[in-house]
């Protein structure tokens, strides 16, 4: 079999904290690119992916719950154990985030949505 080496540079302070990783690890440097560039070989690239966020309430432990169900029936867990306070700051954040979006995209209607800009050529 043939070999051929793989490199990237980097700034010396994060090649030092690579290697302490890999020492804290038990590993080599090389053996652990290795493993992870055949790791991230193997996780398939979608351009486009379906399904449908799910949020669960486990009154048990008043926490929640954060998974993604997909249209081909593969459940994808995006958050556990979630605090109501982390599902209140990211609901207050989604909002400012598509607030500002609507914003520079000029939507003023409540059943209005984005247009790709295609349509416009010439009309504006």
């Amino acid at each position: 079999m043939d070999y051929r080496s793989v490199s990237a540079k980097m700034p010396v302070n994060e090649v030092t904290l690579f290697k302490s990783f890999c020492e804290k690890k038990g590993v080599t440097p090389a053996s652990l690119i290795r493993d992870l560039i055949l790791r991230e070989m193997k996780v398939p690239i979608p351009h486009t992916v379906a399904g449908n966020n799910k949020i669960i309430y486990d009154k048990k432990t008043d926490q929640f719950m954060w998974s993604v169900e997909l249209d081909s029936g593969e459940e994808v867990n995006v958050l556990q154990n979630v605090s109501p306070a982390f599902f209140e700051e990211l609901q207050d954040m989604v909002s400012r985030g598509l607030d500002e979006r609507a914003s520079f995209i000029g939507k003023v209607g409540n059943g209005s949505v984005s247009v790709p800009s295609d349509i416009l050529r010439g009309k504006r």
